[in-house]
C-alpha cells in the first residue's frame, strides 16, 4: 500500500501530474519528496492548504499512513 497525494489547480500544473503515490511518513516528509520529484511545487506549496482523507490538515508533522489520501489545495478565485 501507499499514500496517494492529489494535485489540484496550480498545484496541478506546477507537479505536471494529477497524482502521485507515495510511502507513508509525515505530510511534510511527503511533501519534500514530491518537490524533489516535481521541483515547480516549491512555489506552489507555501501557498497550498491540504486535506488528509478529506479533512483540513494544519499540522504537517502528522503521519500519513497507507491508504490515505493527501490533497494539495492551492487558494482558488471565487465568484
Amino acid at each position: 500500500m501507499s499514500v496517494t497525494v492529489r494535485f489540484f489547480a496550480a498545484a496541478r500544473a506546477a507537479a505536471g501530474v494529477n497524482e502521485i503515490s507515495m510511502e507513508s511518513a509525515s505530510a511534510m516528509q511527503i511533501l519534500d519528496k514530491a518537490v524533489a520529484l516535481h521541483p515547480k511545487l516549491g512555489q506552489v506549496l507555501p501557498q497550498c492548504s491540504y486535506l488528509l482523507n478529506e479533512v483540513s490538515l494544519r499540522d504537517l508533522s502528522v503521519v500519513v499512513t497507507d491508504g490515505s489520501t493527501l490533497d494539495v489545495l492551492p487558494p482558488f478565485a471565487g465568484g
